[in-house]
């Protein structure tokens, strides 16, 4: 009866050597879901296919075995390369007198990444998909803090497009919302991994430089230079596609925009975020 539901059932199911991880047998639509033929399966083991490091797994499998924990979350890659988030119940059944570790395994990828963007919709803007007001907030609270311990200084950069509203009135606003996809782009460009920039409404950009010189003048020349890079990148010709009035059809205009920029300094010093935004 175990082998018929076994080979029959829907779900991908795998059979697990506990010790080794070699894989005992796969049902045919593990088969399908992998993307290997089930010989093939028999001959690899399940560290070819989960992308946890081989101490992780080692340990979970130990957890199964004892029966600590039946369910897990893992990145399982097929055979086409292609990595997908799997829900996995596993647990220990008796098999010509050893035991071995029955997992039954769900495609969770797309309901994750729905939480995941439930999770980011109240942190990021929907169109740039940069940080918004909120999470900058966030960020900037803990930069002041990190300034005031570790004595370097920061910079909080507030940018906003000249004649933003002037395009979006004689384009219309699919114009503008590509405009401002593309200045978001500049501004990662323009910046190190460990800053950030933000949008916190309508043409309305801010950038935050951490860790920069313990010394002020030092700081401002260093908070200048990408000043000037970021006003440089965003002067640069912009290719914006328009549709003509017939649906198939795309124009593409050439728009040159300029950006006015705010700086101010801080180091930890400061009352609160908002005077810090106001002063930039």
């Amino acid at each position: 009866r175990f082998r018929s539901m076994f080979e029959r059932h829907s779900s991908p199911m795998l059979l697990i050597e506990p010790d080794s991880g070699q894989i005992v047998s796969a049902n045919p639509a593990a088969s399908r879901f992998y993307g290997y033929a089930i010989d093939r399966m028999r001959q690899m083991n399940i560290g070819q296919i989960n992308q946890q490091s081989p101490a992780e797994i080692a340990e979970e499998r130990r957890q199964a075995l004892i029966e600590e924990r039946n369910y897990f979350v893992f990145p399982h890659r097929l055979a086409s390369g292609e990595v997908r988030t799997v829900e996995i119940y596993s647990s220990p059944v008796e098999m010509g007198g050893s035991r071995v570790l029955f997992s039954i395994v769900h495609d969770v990828t797309e309901r994750k990444q729905m939480e995941q963007q439930m999770h980011d919709l109240p942190f990021f803007d929907p169109l740039t998909a940069l940080p918004n007001r909120r999470l900058l907030q966030d960020r900037l609270g803990r930069a002041l803090a990190a300034a005031a311990r570790t004595r370097h200084h920061g910079a909080l950069m507030f940018l906003d497009l000249d004649q933003f509203k002037t395009l979006n009135d004689l384009h219309g606003h699919d114009i503008g919302d590509q405009l401002l996809v593309e200045v978001a782009h500049r501004l990662l460009g323009c910046i190190r991994e460990g800053d950030s920039a933000a949008r916190i409404g309508g043409d309305e950009f801010v950038v935050m430089l951490e860790r920069l010189s313990e010394n002020r003048d030092e700081a401002t020349l260093e908070a200048e230079t990408v000043a000037e890079k970021i006003r440089t990148g965003l002067a640069e010709p912009y290719l914006l596609q328009r549709e003509m009035a017939d649906a198939n059809q795309r124009e593409a205009l050439t728009h040159h925009c300029s950006s006015s920029i705010g700086v101010t300094l801080f180091d930890g010093r400061e009352r609160g975020v908002e005077e810090l935004l106001q002063s930039a």
